[in-house]
């Protein structure tokens, strides 16, 4: 995607959203020009974050009637203030869980644009706007960018205020941002934190470590983590990787026992027969499931985590950066799932910055990805380096809008 792709490309709403179905409301001011550091610069906000005067419907059909958000989630206004222009609420799976949606990838509309960010991620690798807001609770905003062929930069948890955001998780729930490049999710996340900090570090020992598991990554993923850490390697110094055992499958079902509770906790209202009947398969049954988990095994679950964090950034404490890859291959066909997510579930359970770089495309014509990973308050070391290994990266050509939309 060129750099200015989608500011000079106001038909491109209009030409892609009937193939990618991504955004589920306009804003009636999105057509006018904002001043400060964002000036000029297009967003899309995922629809379970406020934006004043658009309904959150958070991608349920318990939330139909929803009366217009009266204030802008505190992100959103932070845009507004540096000048953004806000285009419309892109699609959510419902409450940011895993039921898919009818969105679509602009870079194959036959294939899954991931989730729960789907809107946001589609919309932004279409060029329709610069960047757009989502969330993440497993994995929900660096799989859709990593599908989709975008830049997707999720702070560590806490780095931006949640006010304005529906929650799925509390414990997990982070925003971020899907960019068109790294220096435009810089620039938007300095908006959003409120200063202009820059401090990037001097330190650069990275090393390649890979999520244990049964999953092996496909070929091209695998020659993607290849050129990504010859060329890392050649500005930072190589270490190994970290030395601590990490046993995935026991991370990813700890964290959904949180996630399940948790999400049962914050939407305990939505089971009353009138509106349970609403919802949608994979998420009524999380909420039922969450329900009948009880307090110790809860706490058992969040110190497990917790544990799992603090042995690991101890194990990592000679090691700046973390070169990994966010998912094993390229965007699945439309189907009953968003995608493989356990690996960017076990990097949300550790808590630090993640960005998924794109990298060039597969043998099947679907976007690559790689990732970069540090400690919980590296954000602004993270993008600096995110952007060096950026210049870099081999190009995303551009999709093109296919002939006829999709069928519905």
């Amino acid at each position: 995607m060129t750099a200015d792709r989608a500011r000079h490309a106001p038909d491109a709403l209009a030409v892609w959203e009937p193939h990618i179905r991504a955004f589920v409301a306009l804003c009636p001011d999105g057509a006018v020009p904002g001043s400060g550091p964002l000036a000029g610069l297009s967003a899309g906000i995922k629809d379970n974050i406020d934006v004043a005067g658009v309904p959150t419907r958070n991608g349920s059909a318990t939330c139909a009637q929803a009366a217009p958000a009266p204030h802008d989630a505190a992100v959103v206004a932070a845009l507004r203030r540096a000048g953004a222009r806000i285009v419309g609420k892109t699609v959510t799976t419902e409450f940011a869980f895993t039921d898919p949606t009818d969105c679509r990838n602009p870079h194959d509309t036959a294939r899954s644009p991931g989730g729960s960010s789907s809107g946001s991620g589609a919309a932004v690798a279409s060029g329709v706007v610069d960047f757009a807001l989502g969330t993440q609770t497993a994995g929900s905003l660096c799989r859709p960018a990593a599908y989709c062929g975008a830049v997707g930069f999720k702070p560590g948890y806490g780095a931006l205020p949640m006010a304005g955001v529906t929650p799925l998780a509390p414990g997990f729930d982070t925003v971020g941002v899907i960019a068109r490049s790294v220096s435009v999710a810089r620039a938007a996340f300095a908006a959003m934190r409120g200063d202009q900090r820059a401090s990037a570090g001097t330190a650069l020992s990275t090393a390649t470590w890979l999520i244990p598991g049964t999953v092996r990554p496909a070929p091209d993923m695998q020659r993607a983590l290849r050129e990504a850490k010859d060329i890392l390697t050649s500005f930072c110094r190589a270490g190994p990787a970290p030395a601590v055992t990490v046993d995935s499958a026991l991370i990813v079902a700890a964290h959904r026992t949180v996630m399940l509770a948790e999400a049962a906790q914050a939407h305990a209202d939505l089971m009353r027969p009138d509106t349970a009947r609403l919802l949608r398969p994979k998420f009524r049954a999380a909420l039922r499931a969450g329900m009948g988990i009880g307090p110790g095994e809860l706490s058992d679950a969040r110190r497990y985590l917790q544990g799992v964090a603090t042995r690991f950034w101890a194990a990592m404490d000679a090691t700046d950066i973390i070169l990994t890859l966010p998912v094993p291959e390229g965007a699945p066909l439309i189907g009953d799932s968003t995608g493989f997510q356990d690996w960017l579930t076990v990097w949300t359970v550790l808590g630090g910055p993640l960005v998924s770089l794109p990298w060039g495309m597969d043998r099947l014509g679907r976007p690559c990805a790689v990732m970069l990973a540090a400690r919980p308050g590296a954000e602004d070391f993270l993008l600096h380096l995110a952007q060096r290994l950026e210049q870099a990266a081999p190009s995303l050509p551009a999709p093109t809008p296919p002939a006829t939309p999709p069928k519905a």
